[in-house]
């Protein structure tokens, strides 16, 4: 089920004449166990989906996760056997494309399930981890400035770790997204990925005290793309996406991973127009060993009493702390060189 279709079907209910119920509702899997209907609710011609099935199912503690502008329902029904019933409903017309985003994934999730129990817990599950994207994704897209974030990011994937660690090791690395204070952890190395517009005396910018912290690591490494747009030469974040998608292909259980934490970083396909305006080009790549005395504020030399900072370092003084890609190879390899 994508999107777009489903999409299409709430189009098409909410064409029909008004029913006495007060909902028109289709079937969207005939072997699932749970029963599960894309509806458009006439109050407000919502469109929705309405998940059933025998039994009863509660969430533990009985909450019920809440996204923005989506209403979330579950009740039990006695007669004449009990029955749980889900119903999710988009209640903002702004959030449109991303509920069908959300939605889709519920029905995926729902039917890849053999048991009534294991498709409802698996569906409140999903709803949890949407209740932290709706809050995160703007209607309109990521900004060009977390579209350049991001692209840095898989950059990386991209050039190094599909290469050194493979499939499932680069993809289980990316945590940024949950999020995390570093970009990529992997056993016990970290990398920062940092962008900026390529200019002289490019500044970094550092989110908080813990990000160029290598305490908690055996090693962290600060990785710094330098970035042209490009109309001509660059390269969209779309069609980067695709790359790493059709590289993980062989691999479908990473594949899958890779695409819950393209979500959770705020990708989502229906913004795909909106990215492909922005075209870049990795002009530089430069990596850094964060130890010693590199310039960093971090709670160890805070003075009492300071936190929540940001701050930017100068790119172009780093250089006696550079790496290179290989020496950075060997430290995901377990080498320090």
């Amino acid at each position: 089920m994508t999107p777009d279709r489903l999409l299409e079907i709430w189009r098409q209910l909410g064409e029909e004449t008004p029913s006495a119920t007060g909902m028109h509702r289709l079937r969207l899997d005939t072997e699932s166990p749970v029963d599960i209907f894309a509806c458009i609710v006439w109050s407000g011609r919502r469109p929705g989906l309405l998940i059933e099935g025998a039994g009863e199912y509660r969430p533990a503690g009985d909450r019920i996760p809440v996204c923005r502008g989506v209403r979330t329902l579950h009740e039990v029904t006695r007669a004449p056997t009990p029955r749980t019933i889900l119903r999710v409903l988009l209640e903002d017309d702004r959030l449109l494309e991303i509920f069908a985003v959300l939605s889709a994934d519920l029905v995926e999730a729902v039917i890849a399930e053999t048991t009534v129990a294991a498709g409802v817990r698996r569906c409140l599950d999903r709803l949890c981890m949407w209740q932290i994207l709706f809050d995160r994704i703007p209607a309109e897209g990521l900004s060009e400035e977390r579209q350049r974030g991001l692209f840095g990011e898989l950059a990386v994937m991209d050039s190094l770790l599909l290469k050194i660690l493979g499939s499932s090791a680069a993809v289980r690395s990316w945590v940024g997204p949950d999020p995390a204070n570093q970009d990529f952890v992997h056993r016990g190395t970290a990398i920062e990925v940092k962008t900026t517009l390529a200019k002289r005396h490019a500044r970094v910018m550092i989110s908080n005290e813990k990000q160029l912290d290598e305490r908690p690591h055996d090693a962290l490494v600060l990785a710094h793309f330098r970035m042209d747009e490009s109309a001509s030469l660059g390269e969209t974040l779309t069609s980067l996406v695709a790359r790493l998608r059709a590289r993980l292909a062989a691999d479908p259980v990473s594949a899958r991973e890779f695409d819950d934490r393209l979500t959770l970083a705020g990708y989502l396909d229906i913004h795909a127009q909106v990215y492909d305006r922005n075209k870049w080009l990795l002009s530089s790549t430069r990596f850094y060993r964060v130890q010693g005395d590199f310039p960093r504020l971090t709670e160890h030399n805070l003075p009492s009493g300071v936190g929540d900072i940001k701050y930017s370092i100068i790119a172009d003084d780093l250089a006696r702390y550079e790496a290179t890609a290989e020496q950075v190879a060997g430290l995901l390899e377990g080498v320090d060189v």
